[in-house]
């Protein structure tokens, strides 16, 4: 089937046309513009993220009209395997995204579209089967519409974690009990899915495993802790003869140090526990935790598990610019408080330079001016950063250099200037966390 009136192709034409298009690609791409560089990298992802969706798309055309039984007298995944290279897993695991890909028409079409990418649409196809039976039919077509729009402002991580807000859109009427008993239902199958085994492997011991989502967290939340406690050492070490660490090294580094300490020390009860912020109400009370490092930033939990994940951890009122704290240290150190680290931590819950995720205990406390140039170390000018963030807004003690910077607005939220090179205008932006309140204001 040709061109029509329309001037649309058939999807055979279309591969055809880019197969042979690969087949003339110029492979010297020496002396290219950065920028260049950087367009043509985003092109082929885009490329790449539409074609996953029709990959898929045709892969559920193909099963539901059961082409391969007709053809060939095998399932597809049978005949997947036997058109490439791939696993039994690897074939299942294609069939698979094709079933879900029929089931979330809307979903399939964005994802051929360019409007949502392959990562986006596998969260919302998953965000909308945890949701099955508590949704009429018209409701998970507005969902999934919801969703979809949302895309182009909310990653995948940000868009499988906005069961609520989708349930106050489609289904406000009893909505908290709705998510309560969906996070219910995955905290069981959590505890149900629970494993740990172990094999030698020449000198290592390997092992793999699942987690409830609460202990699984705290355990993170520890292995994180160790890791950044030998980094900052290393660091302060200054050794020049040290052999740098990857970070899955220094990950390994710190649950060995968890085993050595459990080995030689009694179990007291309490101890070690990690605290939660409450800076509003208890309504408030899973996003600051979450800022304490309890559980993932867009992860959801059930009352019960919420209950479970607080009992024991020291709850601190933060009130930002009471008394009960003292939040401003002036030029009288350098070094962050305690109660300044809270109430960053409150504030920010994590790196706040736009489009990072690093979690509030991997981030530095960073000088919006500088302490060498007379920055004070208070709240109004400091931001949680990460290690590889910090380094875009430091600035050089000498000389000038077109790069990010940091600012604390009227509205006592950071936000960031970007190079010339990079908007002319230098218009600020702000992180995800932070963009809602610039609207309110």
């Amino acid at each position: 089937m040709g061109t029509g009136s329309t001037g649309l192709v058939s999807a055979g034409e279309l591969l055809a046309a880019l197969l042979a298009g690969l087949d003339r690609l110029d492979p010297d791409r020496i002396g290219l513009e950065p920028s260049v560089r950087l367009e043509w990298l985003r092109q082929a992802r885009l490329a790449q993220s539409r074609l996953t969706g029709l990959c898929s798309m045709l892969a559920a055309e193909a099963e539901q009209a059961q082409s391969a039984e007709k053809a060939t007298g095998s399932p597809l995944k049978v005949w997947l395997g036997r058109q490439e290279p791939l696993s039994r897993s690897e074939a299942s695991a294609v069939v698979h995204q094709a079933r879900v890909f029929a089931g979330r028409p809307v979903v399939a079409e964005a994802a051929v579209a360019g409007r949502v990418s392959i990562g986006q649409a596998r969260a919302i196809t998953k965000l909308l089967d945890g949701l099955k039976g508590s949704l009429d039919g018209s409701q998970v077509v507005r969902a999934e519409e919801l969703l979809v729009g949302w895309a182009g402002r909310m990653d995948a991580k940000q868009l499988e974690g906005a069961a609520a807000k989708v349930l106050a859109e489609v289904a406000p009427v009893g909505a908290d009990d709705v998510l309560e008993r969906r996070l219910q239902a995955e905290a069981e199958a959590g505890w149900r899915n629970r494993r740990l085994r172990f094999w030698k492997d020449g000198g290592s011991l390997c092992f793999e495993g699942s987690l409830p989502r609460v202990e699984g967290e705290a355990w993170v939340a520890l292995i994180h802790a160790h890791t950044e406690a030998a980094r900052r050492t290393a660091i302060e070490a200054r050794d020049p003869l040290a052999v740098r660490s990857t970070i899955e090294q220094r990950r390994a580094d710190a649950l060995i140090s968890l085993i050595r300490n459990a080995s030689k020390a009694k179990p007291v009860v309490g101890a070690g526990t990690a605290t939660v912020i409450v800076t509003l109400d208890y309504d408030r009370l899973a996003a600051d935790a979450a800022g304490a490092g309890l559980l993932g930033a867009n992860q959801q939990l059930s009352a019960g598990e919420l209950r479970q994940l607080c009992c024991d951890a020291g709850l601190i009122p933060v009130v930002l610019g009471g008394e009960s704290e003292v939040l401003d240290v002036g030029r009288s150190s350098r070094l962050v408080t305690p109660a300044i680290r809270a109430a960053l931590i409150a504030r920010d819950g994590g790196c706040v330079f736009p489009g990072c995720t690093v979690p509030a205990q991997l981030c530095e406390a960073h000088h919006v001016v500088p302490w060498y140039l007379g920055g004070r170390t208070a709240l109004d000018n400091l931001v949680l950063q990460c290690h590889s963030d910090h380094g875009l807004v430091e600035p050089a003690r000498h000389g000038t250099r077109d790069q990010w910077e940091v600012r604390i607005a009227e509205d006592g939220l950071p936000e960031f200037i970007p190079p010339l090179r990079i908007d002319p205008e230098r218009r600020p932006l702000r992180h995800a966390r932070h963009q809602s309140s610039a609207r309110a204001g």
